[in-house]
């Protein structure tokens, strides 16, 4: 069992403390009903995921183990830290997906990234530059759905704009780890605004397994409860992200999402 997993796991298998996960339940196989990681940063060496080859692949054999048959690669993009973008992202792409197709012939890899709200990233929409995985909405109608992040340490000043700019250009919005900003924690109204304004709120296995802590928690319980996230992610930068993915699927809390209709747009993903 992962280190940071640890403290949680002691005497949390049946937790009545709001702020501590419960991991009570009996596995359900949750790969096996999600079918699609969304959010993993794979790619070798072009961000702060996977070192090497090797290590992604010993990380897709786990998620293949978990029951997922497919993952959406979204390397950071992020000019100034991680200048990426598809020139720089495929070679290590094609790679990846040939070492894949020869251990793991029936995992399917997608091309796509997970874009900090910069200048940048707002000229990639205006050109229509952007990597995007494929999904359906609630309509049924195919969408293209593009990865953002926010910075954790100050609330976005350009959130509506950046959620306007991608609808008006035909994308759907998808939003990182909305769990993980602490200017959220304690007021959930940009949450819920962003919902309804039509954002697919994500939300990491990690968060939801206490690895950053009980705030992080219980937002993250929060916004699976109320109904308004709409795909769980890995996330996974390393080993330790697929443990705690492991780990949920045995909570009460996501097993009741997994298996409503919540998780919907999730299921619908197809690459």
């Amino acid at each position: 069992m992962a280190g940071w997993l640890k403290n949680w796991f002691k005497g949390a298998s049946r937790s009545t403390d709001d702020k501590a996960p419960d991991f009570s339940a009996e596995p359900i196989g949750i790969g096996s009903i999600l079918q699609t990681d969304v959010h993993c940063h794979l790619i070798p060496g072009v961000d702060d995921g996977v070192e090497d080859l090797e290590e992604a692949l010993a990380i897709i054999g786990r998620l293949q183990k978990l029951g997922y048959s497919g993952s959406v690669l979204t390397s950071h993009i992020y000019s100034g830290l991680y200048p990426n973008n598809l020139s720089t992202l495929r070679p290590g792409f094609v790679r990846l997906q040939e070492a894949v197709s020869q251990r793991f012939p029936t995992y399917r890899l997608h091309l796509a990234a997970e874009y900090y709200t910069d200048t940048h990233f707002m000229d990639c929409i205006a050109s229509d530059q952007l990597l995007w995985f494929p999904s359906r909405d609630a309509s049924g109608q195919a969408v293209k759905c593009v990865l953002f992040e926010f910075g954790f340490h100050e609330a976005p000043m350009q959130a509506e704009e950046v959620v306007f700019q991608l609808q008006m250009n035909g994308y759907q919005p998808v939003l990182a780890h909305v769990e993980r900003y602490p200017y959220w924690h304690q007021d959930f109204t940009v949450m819920e605004q962003l919902h309804e304004r039509g954002v697919w709120l994500t939300v990491n296995a990690a968060s939801l397994a206490g690895a950053y802590g009980p705030e992080t928690y219980t937002t993250a319980k929060a916004v699976v409860d109320r109904g308004w996230c709409q795909i769980l992610c890995s996330d996974a930068h390393g080993m330790r992200h697929i443990d705690a993915l492991a780990s949920v699927d045995c909570s009460p809390t996501v097993q009741r999402w997994a298996t409503g209709h919540s998780a919907d747009r999730q299921k619908d993903i197809s690459i």
